[in-house]
């Protein structure tokens, strides 16, 4: 009788808890070596670091993809100084 109601052991941690944060210190690193390495050759050729602009494209590009995935429609942007003529 005593085997029928054995109490089980606690699952352990699932693979996606052990790993998620192992992912992230990877990902952590690689972007430290990413970050130096272009310091490192934009400071030897003499350029502006490419990282910023990388990110400003990345954001761009994913507020776009989400404009387009709401089915939102572009603003007419008018510009306040051009001078209309009115007719009159």
């Amino acid at each position: 009788m005593s085997r029928h109601f054995r109490i089980q052991t606690p699952p352990g941690p699932s693979f996606w808890e052990r790993f998620g944060p192992v992912a992230r210190g990877v990902l952590a690193v690689l972007s430290l070596l990413a970050t130096a390495l272009d310091a490192l050759v934009t400071a030897l050729l003499g350029t502006a670091p490419l990282a910023p602009r990388l990110c400003r494209a990345g954001r761009v590009l994913a507020d776009e993809y989400r404009a387009g995935r709401a089915g939102a429609v572009d603003a007419e942007v008018i510009d306040d100084n051009e001078k209309r003529r009115v007719w009159r």
